[in-house]
């Protein structure tokens, strides 16, 4: 019987048919030689997507010694139980992708694998006999480790060796690409159409044109204006810094009533413009925790950005507050459903709705939230709910030294 899968087959072929396909290419004159000199990580598989051969770059992105031990042996003799083994594995298991450890089945199996660029190059290019290139997104970490998120881009193409059908897997790494189109993209768009109307602003004020308007109101404007485009830069620094392991955080008592109330205000003119209401709900009552209160309203922003975006005019955002005995919660609810496809890459880095260039929003949620405030972040969107973000803190986080 087959075993389940959410996407691609989930059977393997067994230790020995892997071991031999190994011996096989192991034996084809200058293989290892020509893989090795090959500068991006080269993989081949077999027809069930497990590695049977990897070069050293892809030893090197592992942190082991050589490649052949990746693939169980040293010199002439097997290797057994080393702990970054990967003949037999697939790529999503060797690179330690989370998503790999949620089904028996492991790569390429779970819901979240029908839009992972990596499996579905491999699938395509293993039915059409052709070259397939796509780009993939990841968050790779040990269980208990800190998550690593990566943008790669995968190139496969399949090749028949005297009966046996391969794969050849290549890949690169393009996070610091992916990183340079967002900032063109925040700094030649958003950045730039902001100082556009700081400046436009200004220029009533020399011209005095402002009678209509009001010297008072024009100057509230302009100072909302910087304020955003402060606010923009800050944003794409903290989570640079965020990534590095240099963002500095400040614990603080915090009012958390009073921080959403003040993130509500943020939006005001915002959400005005969009005729989308923006609120706290009644219920929420005060309460306190220690965070960093920059940081902490940075999470909150990003959540209701992206729910103002995707809340059609006359929507409402509502913004609830609860807490138990040792956390705060925070929730961000919109009326709007995501599409399952939208829901499975929601967190990964460099993924967007809003087109290329963007995507650091849920994925900077997710990285200050669980790296540098200690809290938790999860979401439900369906047709009964909506779109409910919650972003969970401890009153105290671990070593908070307030």
């Amino acid at each position: 019987m087959p075993l389940p899968t959410d996407f691609a087959p989930a059977e393997r072929a067994p230790a020995d048919e892997v071991r031999r396909q190994y011996e096989k290419l192991a034996a084809l004159p200058f293989v290892r030689a020509f893989l090795n000199a090959v500068p991006n990580m080269s993989l081949v598989l077999n027809k069930e997507r497990q590695i049977i051969f990897a070069n050293r770059s892809f030893a090197d992105f592992l942190k082991v010694a050589n490649a052949n031990d990746l693939l169980g042996r040293r010199g002439d003799e097997v290797v057994s139980g080393l702990p970054t083994e990967v003949l037999g594995r697939r790529p999503g298991e060797a690179v330690g992708c989370i998503r790999s450890r949620l089904t028996a089945g492991g790569c390429g199996t779970t819901p979240f694998c029908q839009t992972c660029g990596s499996v579905n190059a491999i699938l395509n290019s293993q039915s059409t006999k052709a070259l397939d290139v796509q780009e993939c997104r990841m968050i790779c970490g040990d269980e208990g480790s800190a998550e690593t998120a990566l943008d790669l881009r995968v190139w496969s193409h399949p090749i028949d060796v005297d009966g046996d059908t391969f794969t050849v897997f290549s890949v690169i790494d393009i996070s610091s690409e992916k990183r340079r189109q967002v900032l063109e993209r925040i700094f030649f768009h958003d950045v730039l159409n902001t100082a556009g109307g700081v400046k436009g602003l200004a220029d009533l004020i020399v011209q005095g044109n402002v009678e209509d308007i009001g010297l008072e109101e024009v100057a509230g404007m302009i100072a909302n204006s910087a304020d955003q485009l402060v606010n923009e830069i800050s944003a794409q620094r903290s989570v640079a810094a965020a990534e590095h392991g240099d963002l500095h955080v400040t614990m603080a008592d915090v009012r958390a009533l009073e921080l959403l109330e003040q993130t509500v205000h943020q939006f005001r003119s915002h959400s005005l413009d969009r005729g989308v209401t923006v609120a706290v709900d009644p219920s929420a009552e005060p309460c306190e925790l220690v965070s960093d209160p920059m940081l902490l309203r940075r999470v909150l922003t990003n959540l209701v950005k992206n729910a103002l975006e995707a809340t059609e005019r006359g929507g409402t955002v509502t913004l609830a507050l609860r807490e138990d005995a040792d956390a705060v919660c925070f929730t961000v609810h919109n009326s709007a459903v995501m599409p399952q496809s939208v829901q499975n890459q929601v967190f990964m880095r460099s993924f967007s709705t809003k087109g290329a260039g963007r995507g650091l929003g849920t994925y900077s949620i997710k990285l200050i939230t669980e790296k540098h405030l200690g809290g938790r972040v999860s979401f439900v969107s369906n047709e009964r709910d909506g779109t409910r973000f919650e972003v969970r803190f401890p009153r105290v986080p671990a070593g908070a030294g307030v």
